[in-house]
């Protein structure tokens, strides 16, 4: 031992660290199996150019066997004195993680930096993380002090960086955080990767109550009252100075000052633990629990060992021992005791166990690997997530478009597709032999496609970033893996393989024994090892040395690429960082799907078959054939328009000619007559369905390639890549003019994929579920160029889009809520009856009724063979599944006697068609005198305005100011005109939603001195109103006190004028929004960076409707900005005006709400006033009835 005391700690570890190698499989990466290493700037490393003499290893065979023999001979030497117990696995070594088991990993980490980058312990955790396949990782003795201002980064931002979700707890002594600086000793961490995220209990789980550290918890809750609880605890270890800072004079200083008790603190750690455990194991619910402690005393014959497995107690097993049928030894590297130790209770299963040699983990403690079964922790295995494959086609990475064009031009070239399709065309005879030969064309081209893009890069897994440096240690590892085939027989062609050797600097390849081979590689492994650490800082010196030379050579093209390429990365790199500290929470693929049972109940479906056949009963059994409630697919009028409305009825109610049925429906009988006058406003056919080159390379040029789409494979990077190319821009182009012209949709298009996401993130209710509908990218862009583009410019041309409608160009929702109280303000200064009804119609888009639709879009000037092309889509369409479980086998589609309509959420075409059906609705509903009427009361300029529309949000709005009416008379119109909307929106295939719908009726009393309020209407019977219902039923809606304030178009308002909902919106969003920040230990650059460009987004929303009084709006962020400030590095006591105040002038730059509120209202009355628009009018009258009071 007097040898082993004049070693350093350090490096005996590190000879341990390097003995434990062996068990490390860290072979048959991809990159490092790949051929050639190419960059995004078009560079390959040859030999060994640009290396340093650090990271330099001579290639001659002398060199490398000198330099393995000084690293043996170092191991020997250093770790002499080591027990052999320490030096091996106890147990069997971990292989591949088997499915339904759940992983966990222990060990004392001996300390661990809070730092991302140039973090080698980090950098090693992950790597034995990704290795195992660990479910959670527990750690002692992280000796970070959390509280300290520059430990920035929380367990979960450390850990990050591979595909699964990250949850963690840790904890360390709160109670002396202020007075040390980042180190703390002591301190408990548990990181929990992927697989149990969902049984994950966050508010359950935590630290424990004292605040010192001693132990985190982390609680799995799974089905049948099934909970699991993972204790991971550090006793401290006895220390006698007083003054030191060891955890264990920590809890010592504690207990004495705060509680008075002089007990030794391991007692009161051993005491309080088992306490606790107890307490949950004997609770209500028996949680079954697992115990990882560094107990610094004999597992075996000491106290707190023997309390955890006491039959009459806890009765727990240490597992290792349990499981392998030996004892555990040392545990500490320079120990004799096992000091360290697993427990589980006796009802979860084990089904893998052992104990790493020192060395192998991180710390200078043996890492424990102890596997469950997971159905034993939650009753369950949850499923494995099915992820997809990145794509190859990626237009940004130079080259990669190029060479996609090339390969699939010389197909289409080869084969002939476009002169195949302009023979389908021409000489195809009937509608049918068309679709046919275009069918054949357009598998043909899908194939070609699919085959370019496989053959257009090679995907790399990115976990070693390009550099010269690093390409060639990963080449020559390629090398010597390829002599290693040789030897077994596997490759013949000997010159090949010396031709790649010499180009890597390697000399007489062939000569290499197998013991040297492996001896080389080992070499090569560890050098990619410190390329994963550090290979970012060689990736920006390589950008930085090919940018010199570009400048140098005059290349303006390549270094423009270049440059582009760093700046790509640096964004990347900071976004990443940024997204993960402060985005919010989003809902994730499904797993489980529930609905509700006729008696109250829940029912759950949890497998892959039961998930996907309860989401196509609910949504696309029932959703996509709610269009079959409208009067036009019902008796008569399904017979004279079926589904496209293609027939000559459809051509008579064109014309204006149709002889309505006398017992019809009066709201079909409205938009018939609508749609007439619109035709004749607008000329027949006047929406040009050809698709032209130049249309169609504007259309890709400004796309988004991130956008998903597509059940067939051919994403947007398709179409991107090949709109800079004239071959396959116009085969693209002259298939889908075919397709509208001769009014048919080619098979492809025919298929959609449904992704299927929670809408509130952990609500699995299938009401509540987002279903997102993935169609085929070319489908959608003709789509938008028809009907976003060409039918809408055609509604503007004639002046048809109404001034209701804010979702149009130019408007926004900010615009309808200003509107909105803009009413509210004229009202109170006339003092008239009016009322407003808020109303929202249920699923818009997926119950539109196709004849209806077809009518309307003919109407607005597209042909009847364009509108075939998109609605036979639908109509025939079969609904693939996307969940957590991947993608379904079996699809839903319709019934040959129904079909499926509607417009669906993820067609192209279903905004723009939801506007021309508003249009064709507002004209008809106020053609019968439906709205408010405004008149300025000096020049008597009227307007009307019906509603305020957003896309599905409608406020229907009723005053008349030309004639005074009674509250009764206000009442009775606005429910007129509520069912007048109601039959209009029946007659399309829609129908209203009660429980979202609501109306205030606002009049006015005055008592005996002339002073008004606002009338007590809502709890008045005579005025309560009622929705039509398409079974021909009324339903009465909420009627709200003119106080209660509401949010519609994301903005909080009452007819009263309270303020109150949106100072509450905004400092709920503010507090929020700083709660996230001070989790995500941000840079202080980053806070103000990020005050700019998130927060104020979301606060600046709807300020320039917010009429709350100056001194509320610049108070009402007081304490927020008062928390914001020390993560911002601004000293608390600052005077409150200098933080409000711009930075211009040397103030801190938090907003002032009051002054944006005021900057805004004058910036949309600059915009408004004057102009005919609607707002415009309305400020005007406001302004004219000012001057008249005064």
């Amino acid at each position: 031992m007097g040898q082993m005391n004049r070693t350093k700690h350090g490096k005996v570890l590190s000879a341990l660290e390097k003995r434990a190698l062996r068990y490390k499989n860290r072979f048959g990466r991809e990159e490092l199996r790949d051929g050639n290493e190419i960059d995004e700037t078009g560079t390959v490393a040859v030999a060994t150019e640009g290396l340093t003499d650090e990271d330099t290893v001579n290639s001659n065979n002398s060199g490398e066997e000198k330099c393995r023999a000084e690293i043996l001979q170092q191991e020997m030497l250093e770790a002499s004195g080591v027990s052999d117990e320490v030096l091996k696995v106890h147990g069997v070594a971990p292989g591949s993680k088997p499915d339904g088991v759940f992983r966990l990993v222990y060990e004392n980490c001996n300390g661990l930096l809070n730092k991302i980058s140039d973090n080698d312990k980090l950098e090693k955790a992950k790597e034995i993380n990704d290795d195992l396949e660990v479910d959670v990782a527990c750690y002692n003795e992280h000796r970070q002090n959390l509280m300290h201002k520059d430990n920035r980064n929380g367990f979960s931002q450390l850990f990050r960086g591979g595909e699964a979700e990250v949850r963690s707890v840790a904890a360390h002594n709160t109670h002396e955080g202020k007075e040390v600086g980042r180190v703390q000793e002591g301190g408990t961490a548990m990181v929990l990767f992927g697989q149990l995220i969902e049984q994950y209990d966050f508010e359950a789980s935590g630290r424990e109550d004292s605040g010192l550290g001693r132990w985190v918890v982390m609680v799995f809750r799974g089905e049948n009252g099934i909970t699991t609880r993972i204790v991971c605890g550090y006793n401290p270890c006895y220390n006698r100075k007083k003054q030191s800072k060891t955890s264990y004079q920590q809890a010592r200083r504690y207990y004495i000052t705060k509680e008075k008790d002089l007990t030794c603190p391991r007692k009161r750690f051993r005491d309080d633990l088992i306490t606790q455990l107890v307490q949950w194991r004997e609770g209500e619910e028996g949680d079954r629990l697992i115990v990882c402690l560094d107990a610094n005393e004999d597992i075996y014959s000491k106290e707190i060992g023997r309390r955890l497995t006491a039959a009459d107690g806890l009765g727990m097993n240490e597992v290792v021992g349990e499981y392998t049928g030996s004892r555990l030894g040392a545990t500490y590297f320079r120990g004799t005791k096992p000091i360290d130790g697993v427990w589980a209770t006796n009802d979860l299963q084990v089904v893998g166990a052992c104990v790493m040699p020192a060395g192998y983990g991180i710390g200078d403690h043996r890492l424990f690997v102890v596997d469950f079964r997971i159905d034993s922790m939650v009753g369950v295995t949850p499923p494995k997530i099915v992820r997809l494959a990145a794509r190859r086609l990626n237009t940004k990475i130079p080259h990669v478009a190029e060479k996609y064009q090339a390969t699939l031009e010389a197909k289409m070239v080869e084969h002939k597709l476009n002169s195949r399709l302009i023979d389908a065309e021409r000489n195809g005879g009937s509608v049918e032999e068309i679709r046919k030969k275009v069918n054949g064309v357009d598998k043909d081209s899908k194939q070609y496609m699919i085959h370019a893009e496989s053959k257009c890069r090679k995907i790399k897994s990115g976990r070693i970033p390009f550099s010269p440096e690093a390409s060639v240690w990963i080449r020559r590892r390629q090398v010597y893996e390829s002599l290693l085939r040789r030897l077994d027989g596997k490759i013949r062609n000997r010159s090949n393989l010396r031709r790649s050797a010499q180009r890597c600097g390697i000399s007489n390849p062939l000569k290499l024994s197998r013991r040297e081979i492996h001896q080389r590689i080992e070499i090569c492994e560890e050098k990619c090892k410190y390329f994963e650490r550090h290979g970012h800082r060689y990736r920006r010196k390589h950008l930085r040395d090919r940018l010199a030379v570009a400048r140098k050579n005059g290349n303006k093209v390549a270094e423009e690429k270049i440059r582009a390429i760093i700046q790509r990365e640096k964004e990347r790199s900071f976004w990443r960082r940024m997204n993960f500290a402060m985005s919010k929470r989003t809902g994730r693929s499904v797993t489980m799907v529930q609905r509700e049972t006729s008696d109250g109940g829940l029912e759950e479906a949890r497998t892959q078959e039961e998930v996907e056949h309860m989401v196509w009963d609910e949504i696309h059994g029932k959703r996509f054939y709610l269009a079959e409630q409208a009067p036009i697919c019902k008796g008569r009028l399904r017979g004279d328009f079926g589904y496209m409305a293609n027939t000559t009825a459809a051509k008579e109610v064109l014309a204006g000619e149709y002889d309505f049925p006398v017992d019809g429906h009066q709201g079909t009988k409205d938009i018939f007559d609508e749609v007439a006058r619109i035709r004749s406003i607008i000329p027949k056919n006047s929406v040009s369905t050809d698709l032209r080159r130049p249309a169609w390379k504007d259309k890709w040029r400004g796309s988004s390639e991130k956008t998903s789409s597509s059940l067939s494979g051919l994403h947007f990077g398709h179409y991107i890549a090949g709109a800079s190319s004239e071959v396959i821009s116009h085969h693209h182009a002259l298939k889908a003019t075919i397709c509208l012209k001769r009014g048919f949709s080619i098979d492809r298009w025919k298929g959609g994929m449904t992704c299927i996401l929670e809408k509130l993130p952990g609500c699995c209710l299938v009401t509540k579920l987002r279903a997102i509908l993935l169609m085929e990218a070319d489908y959608n862009a003709k789509n938008k160029i028809i009907y976003g583009v060409r039918m809408m410019d055609n509604a503007r041309l004639h002046k048809l889009m109404q001034e209701e409608i804010y979702s149009e160009q130019g408007r926004t929702a900010e615009d309808g809520a200003l509107a909105k109280i803009l009413f509210y303000d004229l009202v109170r200064q006339t003092r008239w009856p009016a009322s407003i009804a808020s109303i929202d119609a249920a699923n818009c888009y997926d119950s539109i009724a196709h004849a209806i639709a077809s009518l309307i879009f003919q109407a607005f000037g597209v042909p009847v063979e364009g509108v075939q092309a998109m609605l036979e889509a639908i109509q025939d369409m079969k609904y693939f599944l996307r969940t957590a479980y991947g993608d379904s086998k079996g699809c839903a589609q319709s019934k040959i006697e129904i079909k499926y309509q509607g417009l669906c959420q993820g067609n192209g075409a279903a905004p723009a068609g939801w506007a021309v059906i508003s249009i064709t609705v507002l004209r008809a509903h106020k053609r019968k005198g439906h709205g408010a009427t405004f008149m300025c009361p000096i020049s008597k300029v009227r307007s009307t305005l019906a509603a305020i529309l957003f896309v599905d949000d409608c406020d229907m709005l009723h005053i008349n100011m030309v004639e005074e009416e009674s509250v009764l008379e206000t009442f009775v119109n606005m429910q007129a005109s509520v069912k007048n909307w109601g039959e209009l929106l029946i007659a399309t295939g829609g129908a209203y939603k009660p429980p979202k719908c609501f109306y205030h009726l606002i009049s006015f009393v005055w008592d005996r001195n002339g002073n008004w309020d606002y009338d007590q209407n809502h709890g008045k019977e005579e005025y309560q109103l009622s929705v039509p219902m398409p079974d021909g039923s009324m339903e009465e809606i909420d009627h709200l006190p003119v106080t209660e304030s509401r949010e519609t178009l994301g903005v909080w308002s009452s007819p009263a004028g309270s303020t109150e909902g949106a100072m509450t919106r905004i400092t709920s969003k503010a507090r929020e929004w700083v709660a996230r920040a001070k989790e995500g230990k941000l840079r202080r650059r980053d806070v103000w960076f990020l005050m700019d460009c998130q927060l104020w987004l979301r606060l600046n929303y709807g300020l320039c409707c917010n009429t709350a009084p100056f001194e509320q709006l610049e108070n009402c962020l007081r304490k927020e900005y008062c928390d914001i400030l020390p993560i911002g590095g601004v000293i608390r006591s600052s005077p409150a005006p200098i933080r409000q105040m711009h930075k211009g002038f040397y103030g801190v730059g938090c907003p002032h709400l009051g002054i944006e509120c005021l900057i805004g209202q004058v910036s949309k009355l600059l915009m408004h006033y004057g102009c005919g628009s609607n707002v415009g009018i309305k400020s005007k009258i406001s302004y004219r009835r000012l001057l008249l009071e005064l």
